[in-house]
């Protein structure tokens, strides 16, 4: 099945795939949808100047983030409940990750088993191309081109709950199989005003259920049931409670849902234990329409970051979207709804060939610019596009 390129094109033929619930509970957004829509629109107020007399024979994708390596700049953001776009679930979506050398985070609301996603992402990354079902022909070949270059990472999304044993029985599971980093979502202890849940009456809980009963599946990652006392969030955040728990594990804490330099201030100010890293991120619009757009936010940012490393995610639509991020100082960029449309179209197979061909894309971008490496983009390349046709540096 061969599935649109473009975000927009995307989304629509899968929420028209999707029973209409289901496609408003992935797609849809807080309040009017303004921010999910400005997330998309916000990246493309940038240009970013070339290079081309200095133009390296050939660019790559690597890079490098809290010292180690990747191969790839990009990671799969965290989704819940996946398992309701296609039956293979987290595992399906871990094993396309890892076959396109992209990193894969887990959501703490996964409806799979942490042991089964770590395992299908590392099958995903050392298969061979000639055994995958189904892949075209432009695809395989682009992946033996990645022979020796397909090392992502997998991390972990938290949510502070009630219940703080859950969090570190979860952190326990993630060091066991091979989690490097955990976020601690910072911007969910009350959830945004999702009128279209609301008019369908959703529960994703329940039509989980209904899903892994038909499919015969593993249960969710949090153990045998989806225990309502697990998932409830607290309203405070346990900041150097969860940073010494990752620690203890050997697992690189950050924060995900940073907007505003005060913010990522006054967290610096709570967090007496180590250092963290930001990840850029309004919950993909799905908790107030009054935010910044992740683009906005990382301009502002960049200053106050000090040409320290940080993620971010929320519209990006195309790899020119996640240039511009890591143009403006992103380490990583994280990509959601797109790759959720085209997993929900094409399950595992349209998921593979979008992330290989979205990589692809990448370094093509960055060859035309005349760029190497992510690393290598001048910040004093970026420009925000004005209303009058000028152009500002940021």
């Amino acid at each position: 099945m061969t599935v649109p390129w473009l975000a927009r094109d995307l989304i629509a033929e899968a929420a028209g795939h999707l029973d209409e619930p289901v496609a408003d509970y992935f797609f849809g957004a807080a309040d009017r949808g303004r921010l999910m829509h400005r997330n998309y629109q916000s990246w493309q107020r940038f240009s970013i100047a070339p290079s081309y007399l200095s133009r390296p024979p050939r660019a790559t994708s690597r890079t490098s983030f809290l010292g180690r390596h990747l191969d790839t700049p990009l990671v799969v953001a965290p989704v819940a409940f996946q398992s309701m776009l296609d039956p293979a679930g987290e595992p399906g979506l871990a094993f396309a990750a890892g076959v396109a050398g992209f990193g894969y985070t887990i959501s703490t609301r996964s409806s799979r088993r942490l042991s089964a996603i770590s395992d299908a992402f590392e099958l995903g990354q050392r298969i061979d191309a000639a055994e995958i079902d189904g892949l075209d022909e432009d695809h395989r070949i682009l992946l033996e081109s990645f022979a020796g270059q397909r090392h992502g990472e997998l991390w972990l999304q938290v949510y502070q709950t009630k219940d703080h044993d859950f969090v570190g029985q979860l952190l326990d599971t993630g060091a066991e199989v091979g989690v490097k980093a955990a976020a601690l979502t910072i911007d969910t202890p009350y959830l945004g005003a999702r009128y279209r849940d609301s008019v369908h009456g959703f529960s994703p809980v329940d039509r989980l259920k209904e899903v892994l009963a038909v499919e015969d599946q593993d249960g969710p990652a949090f153990g045998d049931g989806f225990s309502s006392a697990a998932i409830a969030q607290a309203i405070e955040l346990d900041v150097d409670g969860f940073i010494r728990d990752c620690e203890q594990r050997g697992i690189d804490p950050m924060f995900k849902g940073v907007l505003s330099a005060p913010d990522w201030g006054a967290m610096h100010k709570l967090v007496t234990l180590s250092s963290v890293t930001p990840w850029i991120s309004n919950h993909g619009g799905r908790q107030s329409d009054l935010l910044p757009t992740t683009a906005e936010a990382l301009s502002l940012l960049r200053g106050s970051l000090a040409g320290g490393e940080c993620i971010v995610d929320g519209g990006i639509g195309d790899p020119t979207d996640a240039i511009c991020a890591l143009a403006l100082g992103a380490r990583v960029v994280a990509i959601g709804r797109p790759l959720m449309a085209a997993y929900a179209l094409g399950g595992v197979r349209a998921a593979t060939e979008y992330l290989i061909e979205f990589r692809h894309q990448l370094v093509r971008q960055l060859a035309i610019l005349g760029y190497e490496s992510p690393r290598q983009i001048d910040p004093r390349a970026v420009q925000l596009r004005l209303e009058q046709g000028r152009s500002s540096d940021v």
